[in-house]
């Protein structure tokens, strides 16, 4: 008789299961973008934009936007993806002397809340970062040729400017700011200048300058990217003059330049410049994309410190800048500036090689994905 109920109870259990809970395989990609007109591009977007990437059929869909602050082209995520913040690329006018570099809290489904906007200090800042510890924020103005530091307080918002630097030159374009590997130094990549600035990052978090690692006469050095396998290597992409030039810092920290290639492809007689570089998360691949032919070029990265071209990719739309590679290595995304397109990719971990997934998805003039 005591068995009875019991036999009832599993009887129940197992012929009406309760259905397994579905796998969520998104990852949620924020987008900046530009919103106005501008010299270099008619802006048509509104904001900030929330996308899902399905990781398993690579399907990507905008799923909301914040429409708070203009021309937010590029955007960072802190170390923990609890805070995002962006940049204004605006300045350079009477009633705005400044550009403008903002916090926001990352919600549930990536729902973006403002916490504040601070002044760039320099005219059209175009990069933002943290430091790797979620302390710091760093902003590159272009304009301006300056670099500036903040705190990220305790509500996620940002302190009022740290330290501010110009670089030194005639004229200086500051396009990206990268902390070292290992967290003591901010590079400072400047397109004007033709080099990379190397800062010390003091406890304070403010910035304290070093020195500078020229690169090629007009070669008009873009961004760069350390190699995640081996912190004592780095790449940097020369805009005008389309290479991506591989250097190795020695045991003192010195860089030297171990090779240089070209992205483009030896028959292509076009006008090109060059924007954006990752490596794969392996260490094996290098990327860079080609506004003007409009791809993403493969290296190879050998032992040997030389680089071998692989090949290319159309990038699936008109000016490609910033584009991104999942943790994973499996997925590519680029943004596509002027058809206002972001194509998806999958990587074969073989060849490095990114094979175009579906058609490009419409977003209005795309610059950074994070």
């Amino acid at each position: 008789m005591r068995l009875l109920p019991l036999f009832a109870i599993l009887f129940a259990y197992c012929s009406s299961p309760t259905p397994p809970t579905a796998q969520d395989h998104s990852l949620l990609v924020f987008v900046g973008t530009y919103t106005q007109k501008l010299g270099h591009v008619n802006g048509k977007a509104t904001g900030i934009y929330t996308a899902k990437l399905d990781t398993v059929t690579g399907h990507f869909s905008v799923i909301d936007s914040v429409t708070d602050i203009s021309n937010p082209s590029f955007v960072t995520l802190s170390p923990d993806k609890k805070l995002l913040f962006a940049v204004g690329e605006n300045g350079g006018k009477p009633d705005q002397p400044y550009g403008q570099v903002a916090a926001y809290r990352v919600g549930n489904g990536g729902k973006l809340t403002k916490i504040n906007e601070v002044p760039s200090y320099g005219v059209a800042p175009c990069h933002v970062s943290t430091d790797r510890a979620g302390k710091y924020v760093f902003v590159a103005n272009y304009g301006t040729g300056n670099v500036v530091s903040y705190a990220i307080q305790p509500n996620g918002g940002l302190s009022d400017s740290l330290s501010m630097h110009r670089h030194p030159g005639k004229e200086p374009w500051a396009h990206q700011t990268y902390p070292s590997p290992d967290n003591t130094l901010l590079y400072a990549v400047d397109k004007g200048a033709d080099g990379v600035f190397t800062y010390a990052i003091e406890p304070d978090g403010k910035l304290t300058p070093i020195t500078k690692i020229p690169t090629q006469k007009g070669a008009g050095p873009r961004h760069l990217d350390f190699n995640p396998k081996n912190p004592r290597e780095f790449a940097v992409i020369g805009e005008n003059n389309s290479t991506i030039t591989l250097y190795r810092l020695d045991e003192q920290g010195k860089a030297m330049a171990l090779d240089s290639v070209s992205t483009l492809p030896g028959d292509f007689k076009g006008q090109n410049t060059c924007a954006d570089i990752h490596y794969h998360p392996n260490g094996n691949f290098i990327y860079g994309s080609n506004r003007g032919h409009n791809s993403i070029v493969v290296l190879q990265n050998n032992l040997d410190g030389r680089l071998l071209q692989k090949g290319h990719v159309p990038s699936g739309g008109e000016i490609p800048r910033n584009f991104m590679i999942t943790p994973d290595g499996k997925w590519m995304l680029t943004a596509n500036q002027n058809s206002s397109t972001v194509q998806v990719y999958t990587i074969d971990a073989a060849t490095g090689m990114p094979v175009a997934k579906g058609k490009p998805v419409y977003v209005p003039t795309p610059v950074c994905l994070k």
